[in-house]
C-alpha cells in the first residue's frame, strides 16, 4: 500500500514538472486590464464631483457661500451681499430733547443717507461739547426705549437693519450739568468699531439740564441701538 502511494506521489511530481511556467502575461489581457482600471478610476472622479457640486448648490441654496450673502427673493441665481456696517459717512444725526424733572431726555436719531443698507449693534460712546470742551460726564447705560415702553423686542434686535432712508435711535438722559455751562451744548456719537464719529444736530440739542447738585457729578444715561419709534 505504500509502495503505491510513493509512486501516486511520484507520478504527480513529474507531471508538475512538465508544465511550463507563465514568463510574461499576453498584451490582450494587459490591456484589457488597463481600460478596466480607468473606467474605475473615471467612475470614481465623477461620483467625487456629483458630490461636490450637490452639496456646493445645498449651501448655495442656504446662503452660506459668496460671503455669506443672501439669496434675492424671485431670482434663482442672483446673491446680494450681507450687510456691512453702518459707517459715520453713512449716517446722519439729530437729538430729540425734552424737559423732565432736573433732566433733559429724548433720544439720538441716526438716518440712513447712504445707497445701501448698513446694519448697527451694540452701544455708541456719546460726548457732549460746550463752548469748545468737552464736559466731564460720568456716563452710564440703560435699556433701550421699547423695553422701558414694554413693547415686544423688535424683530432682529440688537442688531437694527438700516435701509436707506429708515434710521435708528439712541435713547439718552443728562441730568445736573455742574458747573453750569456757559454755553450752548453739542452732541457727538461715536459709532465704535472704528466706524467712525458724527456731530448730532438739531435745535434740541443746545438743551442743557439745570446744576442742581453743585458737589454731584454731571451724569449721562446712554441706551443701545434700537429701530427708531418713526421708522
Amino acid at each position: 500500500m505504500d509502495d503505491d502511494l510513493t509512486q501516486l506521489e511520484q507520478m504527480l511530481r513529474d507531471r508538475a514538472a512538465e508544465v511550463s511556467h507563465v514568463q510574461y502575461v499576453p498584451t490582450t489581457m494587459l490591456a484589457r486590464a488597463r481600460r478596466r482600471v480607468a473606467r474605475n478610476a473615471l467612475a470614481s472622479v465623477l461620483a467625487a464631483v456629483v458630490v461636490v457640486a450637490g452639496a456646493s448648490a445645498g449651501l448655495a441654496n442656504l446662503g452660506l457661500l459668496h460671503g455669506s450673502g443672501v439669496r434675492v427673493p424671485g431670482d434663482s441665481g442672483s446673491i446680494a451681499p450681507a450687510p456691512t456696517a453702518c459707517a459715520a459717512a453713512d449716517l446722519r444725526a439729530k437729538v430729540s430733547l425734552e424737559g423732565a424733572a432736573g433732566s433733559v431726555e429724548g433720544s439720538i436719531e441716526l438716518t440712513n443717507v447712504g445707497g445701501a443698507t448698513c446694519t448697527l449693534t451694540g452701544r455708541p460712546t456719546v460726548s457732549i461739547f460746550s463752548s469748545g470742551s468737552e464736559v466731564p460726564l460720568q456716563v452710564m447705560g440703560s435699556g433701550p426705549q421699547w423695553e422701558a415702553d414694554g413693547a415686544s423686542q423688535p424683530q432682529g434686535w440688537p442688531v437694527v437693519s438700516l435701509r436707506p432712508g429708515s434710521a435708528a435711535s439712541v435713547r439718552v438722559r443728562w441730568s445736573n450739568a455742574c458747573p453750569q455751562l456757559s454755553g450752548p451744548a453739542s452732541w457727538k456719537i461715536d459709532l465704535g468699531n472704528g466706524a467712525g464719529t458724527l456731530d448730532a444736530s438739531g435745535a434740541d440739542a443746545s438743551f442743557v439740564p439745570p446744576c442742581n447738585g453743585p458737589t454731584e457729578p454731571s451724569t449721562l444715561e446712554v441706551g443701545p441701538f434700537e429701530p427708531s419709534a418713526g421708522a
